[in-house]
């Protein structure tokens, strides 16, 4: 079975948790992950050495994040993505690889995990839907995802989450980077980003795609069909309760 997981933030434990949870699902199953897997949360470094790890054993796709996107086009001097990883949790990275300056950080992640941050993909598709990291703008919805460009598949949010449209007419987006406290459902999109990074109490999620249904790291289970169409549940809009700086 297939399962897209939502935004990670460095939330190792509950990965592990929902990791452990999809084994006892399915021995062998296929891992989709949305993206964002550094900043804001435990230990953004145990997470990419898991998935690492995780890659060399099962079938994994890993989607850029608007986070892996900003460190990995960091360059020397460059104030405002320097100002987006101080005031987004980029220091819990930094704490993480035990450094203080974000140049020398990007450095070190893209050395000694090159393979992983090469693999990154824009986005996932099967016959019915399509993953990617912050759904798409309803001005792209015509066309191609493999024509839309990589950073404007990361940074959406409100236009696209209330635009209630097919893409292409065909596909339900599934998509993460908006926090939810739990997953959105509507007929045309899955929010599967359940904000494991903002409060303690915040579950690590995912949807499985054969069992249509969400399932997350506190070995819970639910069904679509038992959500109701269209559900928007507040979005959480705070620190993240792990975040000093």
């Amino acid at each position: 079975m297939r399962f897209v997981i939502g935004d990670i933030h460095g939330e190792i434990s509950k990965l592990r948790l929902l990791i452990k949870y999809i084994f006892t699902l399915d021995k062998d199953p296929e891992f989709i992950f949305i993206g964002d897997y550094l900043d804001k949360g435990e230990d953004p470094l145990a997470v990419i050495k898991f998935l690492t790890d995780l890659n060399k054993n099962y079938q994994c796709t890993f989607l850029y994040g608007n986070h892996e996107f900003i460190w990995m086009n960091l360059e020397p001097h460059d104030v405002k993505m320097r100002e987006y990883l101080s005031k987004y949790g980029g220091y819990a990275t930094l704490k993480s690889l035990r450094m203080n300056d974000f140049e020398v950080g990007k450095d070190k992640l893209l050395t000694d995990y090159a393979d992983f941050f090469a693999s990154l993909r824009p986005y996932w598709k099967d016959d019915l839907f399509v993953a990617v990291h912050s759904g798409i703008s309803p001005e792209n919805y015509s066309i191609d995802i493999e024509n839309i460009p990589l950073q404007q598949l990361l940074f959406n949010r409100y236009e696209f989450i209330k635009h209630e449209e097919l893409y292409m007419g065909h596909y339900r987006l599934i998509f993460g980077h908006t926090g939810f406290f739990t997953p959105f459902v509507s007929s045309t999109k899955l929010g599967i980003d359940t904000a494991a990074c903002f409060l303690p109490g915040q579950p690590l999620s995912a949807f499985c795609i054969e069992k249509s249904g969400m399932i997350n790291s506190e070995s819970n289970f639910k069904g679509l069909e038992d959500f109701n169409d269209n559900c928007c549940p507040n979005i959480i809009r705070t620190n993240p309760w792990r975040y000093d700086n």
